[in-house]
């Protein structure tokens, strides 16, 4: 385990000690979805349901015009916002995590990536990203029917104060970036 990992590994138990949290419970605010290549993938859906007052859900899909053959990477960044306007760019500052995953290895050895696999398990059993590479058969990436209700229970006791995040994510093949999709959501009581 390199040193950086160490460091962070060290960080994020000295906050889960300093920080006793027994139930996060958070809310999604929004969910932003964009092609920045229009001939690879196309946003068929991407939004925010509210089921009822407490609960709500996001779905997503993008339409693949191309297989996704190798060197697919993914970009992850937790976030943490600095004022009120929520989908501001420079309102938001890095939250601990930045993570870039060469997805295909990825999938091979899931426990190289502490963030990833978070971020996996959140949408296990709600995605179609259940494989391993390459994705030549596939008409669309989705995720669906994601609640925030689930979320919070796999994130029981992570060190997480009350105020807004978010989760920033691109993905590229070949050195290209080709999606970009941001989950927003609030803590709303640790």
């Amino acid at each position: 385990m390199g040193s950086a990992a160490v460091n962070l590994l060290g960080l994020l138990m000295g906050l889960q000690c300093l920080i006793e949290l027994h139930a996060v419970f958070i809310r999604f605010n929004n969910v932003t979805c964009e092609s920045t290549d229009l001939s690879m993938w196309t946003v068929e859906y991407c939004k925010l349901t509210n089921l009822s007052k407490d609960k709500n859900r996001i779905s997503l899909r993008y339409t693949m015009l191309q297989p996704m053959l190798r060197n697919i990477e993914i970009y992850l960044q937790l976030m943490t916002r600095r004022s009120e306007s929520i989908n501001v760019a420079s309102n938001w500052q890095p939250f601990l995590y930045s993570v870039k995953l060469d997805y295909c290895r990825y999938l091979k050895n899931h426990h190289h990536n502490y963030l990833a696999k978070m971020v996996f398990e959140f949408i296990e059993g709600h995605s179609n990203l259940n494989h391993s590479c390459p994705y030549t058969k596939e008409k669309y990436i989705c995720i669906d029917d994601v609640t925030n209700t689930e979320v919070s229970r796999k994130i029981r006791g992570v060190p997480m104060p009350k105020g807004f995040y978010a989760l920033f994510t691109k993905w590229s093949t070949e050195n290209i970036t080709r999606t970009v999709t941001n989950y927003y959501f609030e803590v709303v009581n640790p």
